[in-house]
């Protein structure tokens, strides 16, 4: 018997798994059928997920954690039984602002912490002026790219919360908020960083796989309920995401996904842009492009098991980011968000995550989810 299944997605390329399971057929071979919905906001798509006009959803990893544990919305418990990506963020600059930092270092920014040490004399510099604070569009409140801006701006000495300011932008509207002048950075997945280089409104100065190995960006998340009244159609899509994922992570497949991905009814942008983002080969400014063989992955690492530490990883940010105390009641509710128990039962799997540290930053402290506190008072050391 065919399950028909309502999945609400963000126009990303991140969102390549749910795309192709249902392009591909892979849903079909399990007896699924998936309705893609479209939607622009994350807003959008917590709301319509809680509310049941979404079965389930393409979701940002932190914003389940938040939507479950009751922080900047009601509280409505979420499962995610399966990871859908990591990394696949960039943080974009402004024309103007880059072109500032490389006044100040004499050459285009070459890492993370060079480029968040030019943007620290920039910063100064406009402070000294009486000028007004930058403003960074972040996808969400509750998101990796929130995150990962948080951590670049600390490899230069810039407070997050006193030196910038933050402003929501959905990710289909990033590029024209830039050319507005309404933000002079942001942090987006692909393809609206290459849309801005294309357009020559931004360039890039760094991938958020410069920041952290394997930080949980977006999952497959559904409400409670739904696991536990339809458990075959919950075990028949993650064995049809299973599929897909491997199917998106495999670089002979890139050119059809591309193509698909590009059509007007998803990303509606060109094929080439997807490409690059897939292949991890982007422009990052009018004359220079940058290659990251991690820069967006699909599945292995752990990637796709829904490991509970990365919740306690997500819950500790999130914490950090309000400036709210850590409570351990809390970190285990956000840890019983992601589900491997579901993931296991549908697919078979019976292997442990072999990372020591799940997360992997570049740069900070090494994750240690039996110890929040630490990691915690690391990243306030700097």
């Amino acid at each position: 018997m065919t399950s028909s299944i309502r999945v609400g997605f963000i126009p990303l390329i991140d969102a390549a798994i749910p795309i192709a399971a249902r392009e591909c057929g892979f849903a079909e071979r399990e007896g699924l059928q998936i309705e893609l919905v479209r939607e622009t906001s994350w807003a959008n798509i917590r709301d319509k997920l809680i509310h049941g006009l979404f079965d389930a959803s393409h979701m940002l990893a932190p914003l389940a954690v938040a939507t479950s544990l009751g922080i900047g919305n009601a509280k409505v418990p979420l499962s995610v039984p399966f990871g859908l990506n990591a990394n696949g963020n960039c943080i974009t600059l402004a024309a103007r602002l880059y072109r500032a930092l490389e006044e100040v270092l004499g050459h285009a920014p070459r890492d993370p912490r060079q480029s968040a040490q030019a943007l620290k004399r920039v910063i100064d510099r406009r402070k000294a002026n009486g000028d007004p604070p930058i403003t960074f569009g972040v996808v969400f409140p509750f998101s990796v790219h929130a995150i990962i801006v948080r951590h670049w701006l600390r490899l230069g000495g810039i407070d997050p919360h006193n030196d910038v300011q933050f402003q929501v932008v959905p990710p289909p509207f990033m590029v024209a908020r830039l050319s507005e002048g309404e933000i002079e950075g942001c942090c987006v997945g692909e393809p609206w960083n290459s849309r801005a280089v294309e357009s020559g409104v931004g360039s890039i100065v760094v991938f958020g796989s410069e920041i952290s190995r394997c930080a949980p960006d977006k999952v497959l998340a559904l409400r409670n309920e739904t696991v536990v009244e339809n458990p075959e159609s919950i075990h028949r899509l993650l064995r049809t995401y299973q599929l897909a994922a491997r199917w998106c992570q495999d670089s002979s497949n890139h050119a059809n996904l591309a193509n698909m991905l590009a059509q007007p009814e998803y990303l509606n942008v060109a094929p080439k842009t997807v490409l690059n983002a897939l292949s991890g080969s982007l422009a990052v400014n009018r004359t220079e492009a940058r290659s990251a063989s991690d820069f967006l992955v699909f599945q292995g690492d752990g990637i796709n098991w829904p490991d509970p530490r990365k919740a306690r990883w997500l819950y500790a940010e999130i914490a950090s980011g309000l400036r709210r105390p850590l409570d351990e009641g809390q970190a285990q509710a956000a840890a019983a968000v992601f589900r491997p128990d579901v993931f296991d039962a549908a697919t078979g799997n019976n292997a442990l995550p072999e990372a020591q540290d799940p997360i992997g930053l570049h740069f900070g402290p090494a994750f240690d989810a039996s110890d929040l506190k630490a990691y915690v008072d690391a990243l306030a050391r700097g």
